[in-house]
């Protein structure tokens, strides 16, 4: 074989790998156009301004900066039913945790109670609660994730 076939072999094969490169470049572009695309479905609530997306919006950023604005947001625009609503769901929350807490006391061994309380914790924005209760009950039951 000469020098001249092989310089052009090993171009070739260069070739290849920067074509598939390139290939698998542009796949990882355009799936990446399309989920980004995608919303979740409440934004186009939050959008047109329907109460309920909102409280799931709000108690997606609950204990963020972000969270403080847009309850004055809502305040100075006079949408008294989201704060409302707002208010009662952050109640029944804290009415659920109190009786969480009240049933752990009685059944201190339950990993069913410490988990629901660890979403609870954390579904009202206190993630240090929410992860003790998380470790609780995995210690009693190793198979909860």
């Amino acid at each position: 074989m000469s020098a001249h076939t092989v310089f052009y072999k090993k171009i070739r094969s260069k070739n290849f790998f920067f074509y598939v490169f390139c290939i698998i470049c542009i796949i990882l572009v355009a799936v990446n156009i399309i989920y980004s695309q995608k919303y979740n479905e409440h934004m186009y609530g939050v959008m047109e301004g329907k109460s309920d997306s909102i409280i799931i919006y709000l108690t997606h950023i609950l204990g963020t900066p972000l969270f403080n604005l847009e309850i004055a947001a809502y305040k100075a625009d006079g949408r008294n039913d989201v704060i409302s609503k707002w208010t009662s769901t952050q109640l029944g929350t804290v009415t659920r945790i109190k009786d969480l807490e009240d049933a752990v006391r009685l059944y201190p061994y339950s990993p069913e109670l410490y988990y629901n309380l660890s979403l609870l914790y954390s579904a009202n924005g206190d993630k240090t609660k929410a992860k003790e209760n998380l470790k609780k009950a995995q210690q009693i039951d190793p198979s909860i994730e």
